[in-house]
């Protein structure tokens, strides 16, 4: 009775593993995006033949802290023409910048939807990425400088855009970017106020988020540092964050949209300015 109560718990295991490797691809591929991260996807590939290559029809590539020879093993494996999403979080070193524009590029050439970036550097960000036609939801932590005018720009389904503690080549950097972003709809800026001017010009964006702080690391005067001007012209907003803490002189153009603002300013100010 024993040995038959033994046999029984095995058929059921072997039946319940039989039951889900027998599912179609769609949905073992759907089951398997749910993980948290590209390199446990992987593992699944040691289960048996049926799931040797499963993993690589995922659409979403998630990156965490992953070294550099896991991550061009996957790009080389990966067989999906098409990726949902593309997040890259790494530790690695200025002198393989070169590399970090290769594995972004490899993302835009699959029509990427998806992109979110973070590094502890900031490295070059490759041309592509500004003429990526596919993206929607695009994400920056530290990683590269936006061009100045110049560069062109051309993001024609960009809906989301969040740039935390990037750089910035010049002033015209963020409106040229911006210029070339005509379904916008929500902008985040985190970034430390190292520039003469901060201007916001969009005629779609509807959700707003600015925090922008003066570290002062750079001079013993911060009066003198943080004597910048932010400019907000985004005639269709309809909730504003702001948080400054640097600012001279803040311009705002109409806001006849606006429903709600989260206003935290405490800086230099010497004028608000609202149309």
């Amino acid at each position: 009775m024993e040995v038959a109560k033994q046999y029984g718990i095995r058929s059921r295991r072997n039946l319940s593993i039989d039951r889900l490797s027998d599912l179609p691809d769609s949905i073992l591929y759907h089951i398997l995006s749910f993980l948290p991260t590209t390199k446990i996807s992987l593992r699944t590939s040691l289960l048996s033949r049926r799931w040797r290559y499963l993993w690589s029809y995922v659409p979403n590539l998630i990156f965490n802290y992953d070294n550099e020879d896991t991550i061009n093993r996957v790009l080389f494996l990966y067989k999906l023409q098409t990726i949902n999403t593309f997040r890259l979080t790494v530790e690695i070193g200025c002198d393989k910048d070169d590399l970090v524009g290769k594995w972004v590029t490899f993302a835009v050439g699959r029509g990427v939807q998806n992109i979110d970036i973070c590094l502890d550097y900031h490295a070059h960000l490759p041309p592509g990425l500004f003429t990526c036609k596919t993206l929607v939801d695009l994400s920056i932590e530290s990683f590269g400088a936006i061009p100045i005018v110049g560069n062109v720009m051309c993001l024609p389904r960009l809906k989301r855009l969040h740039l935390m503690y990037v750089k910035y080549e010049g002033n015209e950097s963020l409106p040229h970017l911006l210029s070339g972003c005509p379904a916008l709809e929500e902008l985040l800026i985190h970034s430390n106020t190292d520039y003469e001017s901060f201007k916001i010009s969009s005629p779609t964006i509807k959700r707003l988020f600015v925090d922008l702080h003066y570290d002062g690391e750079d001079s013993d005067n911060e009066e003198d540092c943080c004597n910048y001007k932010l400019e907000i012209e985004t005639p269709a907003l309809v909730y504003l964050h702001l948080a400054d803490d640097s600012a001279k002189h803040i311009e705002c153009g109409e806001l006849n949209s606006l429903t709600e603002a989260d206003i935290d300013i405490n800086a230099y100010i010497n004028d608000f300015i609202y149309a």
